[in-house]
């Protein structure tokens, strides 16, 4: 599936496919095994599950996903929780990066609370 770069989307987005954004997208994108791409003039507002992320637009919000790879165009203002992370050469990047095994030892640590 294809956004148009002139196209302004709000809401919630879920697909069994893969996604491609060109335009504005703002809300939640659940793309649960498939990846999310998006361009490079696009403005993209959201929480993001997905398999794979490549960014080379402007990306806020929070990511979870396989995969995230940051393009040397993109500016990404998000949380990430992450396998494996690329950040190309001129991407800029603010936010937190969490991997798997980071986010695995916090809800064992909740469990623990939760128990006592």
């Amino acid at each position: 599936m294809r956004s148009g770069t002139g196209l302004m989307i709000k809401g919630e987005l879920t697909a069994a496919e893969d996604l491609v954004i060109e335009g504005a997208f703002e809300g939640t994108i659940d793309l649960q095994g498939h990846g999310l791409v998006t361009g490079a003039g696009s403005l993209v507002r959201a929480t993001v599950t997905a398999r794979t992320v490549m960014i080379n637009g402007h990306l806020e919000g929070h990511i979870t996903a396989d995969i995230v790879d940051i393009g040397p165009k993109a500016t990404v203002e998000a949380n990430i929780i992450v396998r494996q992370l690329a950040l190309e050469e001129g991407a800029k990047f603010n936010g937190a990066v969490n991997t798997e095994r980071a986010r695995a030892a916090g809800n064992i640590a909740r469990h623990r609370v939760k128990s006592a």
